[in-house]
C-alpha cells in the first residue's frame, strides 16, 4: 500500500463550511460583543468610565536645582583671593570653608617639605587609607618615591610633597567641573613654593597642568606656567602604579631621566 498516495477529500464544501462553523461556536466568536465591559456572572453591569486624568502642574525651575547647577553653586562660594605668604596660604587651607573637597570629604592632607625645593612632587589627591597619617603616599610607595629622587641626586629633605585636592574622593576621581579652580589654586600654591623642578604623578596632574594624558604627556619634558615663571616638569606613573605594575619601572625611569639632565646642567 502507497501511504504517501492522497487520500481521497470526502468532505463536502457545504461539511467544511458546517464544521468551521461550529469550532467557532465552540470558541464563542458567534456572540454578539460590546465595547464596553460588562459582568459575565451576573446582571449587567454599568460600564466603567476610566478616570479623568489630572492636568500637570509644571514646576517652576527655582524649586528643584539639578545637582550640577549645586556644584556650581558651591564652587562660585570658595573664594580664589589666596593669601600671599606661604604660611598663611597652608593656614589658609587647613580651613574646611576655603575647600571645594569638603564637599566630599573631612579628611585633608596638608602640603609639606622645604620653601624653594630642588622637587616639588604634585599628585592628583593623597592616598586611600593613609589620610590620618596626614601623608600623600602610602608607606611602600613613600619608600619608592625616596628611592626615586635618590636615583637621580635629590633627597626627600629637599623635596616638597603637594595634592591636587587634599581629600580623596569616593571613586579616586576629580570632577571636570573642579578642575579649573583646583588648577588656579594649585598654580598659586606653586609661586608660593617656587619650586626648581616639578614631578607630577598620574593622569589629574597631566591633564590640568599639560592638557594631555599621562602615556602622552610623558613623551617630553614639560613646562608648568605660574605667575612670575615656568618651571621645568616631566609626568610619571604614581609610585603605586609602579608597586601594582613593576614593569613600568623602567618607563618611569626613563622618565626621571628628563629631570637628571636638568640636574646636570
Amino acid at each position: 500500500m502507497n501511504f504517501s498516495a492522497s487520500a481521497p477529500d470526502e468532505n463536502t464544501s457545504a461539511e467544511k463550511m458546517e464544521s468551521l462553523r461550529d469550532w467557532w461556536s465552540l470558541a464563542g466568536v458567534d456572540l454578539h460583543y460590546n465595547d464596553e465591559p460588562s459582568a459575565l456572572l451576573g446582571d449587567t453591569a454599568p460600564a466603567i468610565k476610566p478616570a479623568e486624568p489630572k492636568p500637570v502642574v509644571p514646576t517652576a525651575p527655582t524649586e528643584s536645582k539639578p545637582d550640577l547647577a549645586k556644584a556650581k553653586a558651591s564652587t562660585e562660594r570658595i573664594s580664589d583671593n589666596y593669601p600671599a605668604e606661604h604660611n598663611q596660604f597652608v593656614a589658609w587651607l587647613s580651613r574646611p570653608e576655603n575647600l571645594i573637597e569638603a564637599q566630599w570629604s573631612q579628611n585633608h592632607v596638608l602640603p609639606s617639605g622645604v620653601i624653594e625645593p630642588e622637587i616639588m612632587v604634585i599628585v592628583g589627591m593623597p592616598e586611600q587609607g593613609d589620610l590620618r597619617e596626614n601623608s600623600h603616599f602610602s608607606q611602600k610607595s613613600a619608600a619608592l618615591l625616596a628611592n626615586m629622587l635618590r636615583a637621580i641626586g635629590c633627597d626627600s629633605d629637599k623635596t616638597y610633597s603637594a595634592s591636587i585636592s587634599l581629600a580623596r574622593s569616593y571613586d579616586g576621581r576629580i570632577d571636570p567641573q573642579y578642575h579649573e579652580l583646583l588648577k588656579k589654586r594649585m598654580l598659586h600654591h606653586i609661586e608660593l613654593v617656587q619650586p626648581k623642578r616639578i614631578i607630577a604623578f598620574g593622569e589629574t596632574p597631566s591633564h590640568l597642568f599639560f592638557s594631555e594624558n599621562l602615556l602622552t604627556a610623558r613623551k617630553n619634558k614639560q613646562f608648568v606656567n605660574h605667575a612670575s615663571a615656568k618651571t621645568e616638569a616631566i609626568a610619571t606613573f604614581h609610585p603605586r602604579i609602579l608597586i601594582e605594575r613593576p614593569e613600568f619601572k623602567a618607563e618611569a625611569w626613563r622618565d626621571l631621566q628628563l629631570l637628571t639632565r636638568i640636574s646636570s646642567r
